[in-house]
C-alpha cells in the first residue's frame, strides 16, 4: 500500500513539472514526508528530480542561458549548504520550515501582484536568487518557489520558462546527489520506492511533454495550490 502511495505522488508531481518545469519537489516532498518522514522524503524526490534531465534532451534549445546561469553561479552555494543542513536539522523543525515555505509561496500572488526586475539588476538578483533557491532545494527539496518567481518576473515566453527551470533544477540535482551520497542519505527504503516508481514516472514525464503546450496553466495551478495548502496544513499538525 504505501509503495503504491508513493508511486501515485510521484506521478502526480512530476506531470506537473512536466508541464509546467515545475512543482515536482513543492507537491512531492510534504505528501512523501507524511509517509516517510521529511529526510527520506526530500532524498527520494532528489532522484527523480535528476531524472528531469531526460526533458533537455527535447527542451534545452529553450533554455535562457542569460538568466539561467546567475541562478546556477548562485545555487552552486545554497544547495550544497542547504543539503548539508538536511542531515542535521531536527525533522520537526523541518515539517514547519516547508510548511511555512509552502504557505508564503502561495500568499506570493496576493502580495506581489506583477513581479519585475529590472535588466541591468538581473544578474545580481538572480544569483541571490541561486544561494536563497538552492538553500531551500537542498534542505527541504523544494527551492521551486524562489526560482519561478525570479524567472516569471524577467522570462516571458513559456518554453523559455519551462526549459530554464528544469535546467536549473537538474544543476541542483546534480549538486545534492553528490553531497547526499557522501552524507550516506539513501537507505533502503528509497531506493525499493524508487526501483518500483521509475517507469511510472518516465511515463508520467512522456504524458506531462505532450500537455505541455495544451493544457491551461491557470486551471491546472489552482487544483495544485489546493493540494498544498491541506499538504502544509498537515506538516503544521503531525508531530
Amino acid at each position: 500500500m504505501l509503495i503504491f502511495l508513493v508511486i501515485i505522488i510521484i506521478c502526480a508531481a512530476f506531470l506537473t513539472e512536466a508541464i509546467f518545469g515545475f512543482g515536482g519537489g513543492l507537491i512531492a516532498v510534504p505528501l512523501l514526508s507524511l509517509l516517510l518522514g521529511v529526510q527520506d522524503a526530500v532524498t527520494t524526490v532528489l532522484i527523480f528530480q535528476l531524472g528531469m534531465g531526460f526533458l533537455l534532451f527535447s527542451s534545452y534549445k529553450n533554455v535562457d542561458w542569460h538568466h539561467a546561469m546567475p541562478l546556477t553561479i548562485g545555487l552552486l552555494l545554497g544547495t550544497t549548504v542547504g543539503t548539508y543542513s538536511l542531515a542535521t536539522i531536527d525533522e520537526t523543525l523541518l515539517r514547519k520550515i516547508l510548511a511555512v515555505s509552502i504557505l508564503l509561496f502561495l500568499l506570493l500572488p496576493f502580495i506581489v501582484k506583477k513581479p519585475s526586475v529590472p535588466e541591468k539588476r538581473s544578474g545580481i538578483v538572480g544569483v541571490l536568487s541561486g544561494v536563497f533557491g538552492g538553500w531551500f532545494q537542498g534542505i527541504i527539496g523544494t527551492g521551486g518557489p524562489v526560482f519561478t518567481m525570479y524567472l516569471s518576473a524577467i522570462v516571458q515566453d513559456k518554453y523559455a520558462f519551462r526549459a530554464t527551470l528544469i535546467f536549473v533544477f537538474f544543476i541542483t540535482s546534480l549538486i545534492r546527489m553528490g553531497t547526499s551520497i557522501s552524507l550516506g542519505l539513501f537507505n533502503q527504503q528509497i531506493l525499493t520506492m524508487t526501483l518500483f516508481a521509475f517507469v511510472p514516472y518516465l511515463l508520467a514525464l512522456l504524458l506531462g511533454s505532450k500537455l505541455h503546450v495544451k493544457v491551461k496553466t491557470e486551471h491546472f495551478r489552482i487544483g495544485v495550490n489546493v493540494v498544498l495548502f491541506f499538504a502544509a496544513i498537515s506538516l503544521f499538525i503531525k508531530h
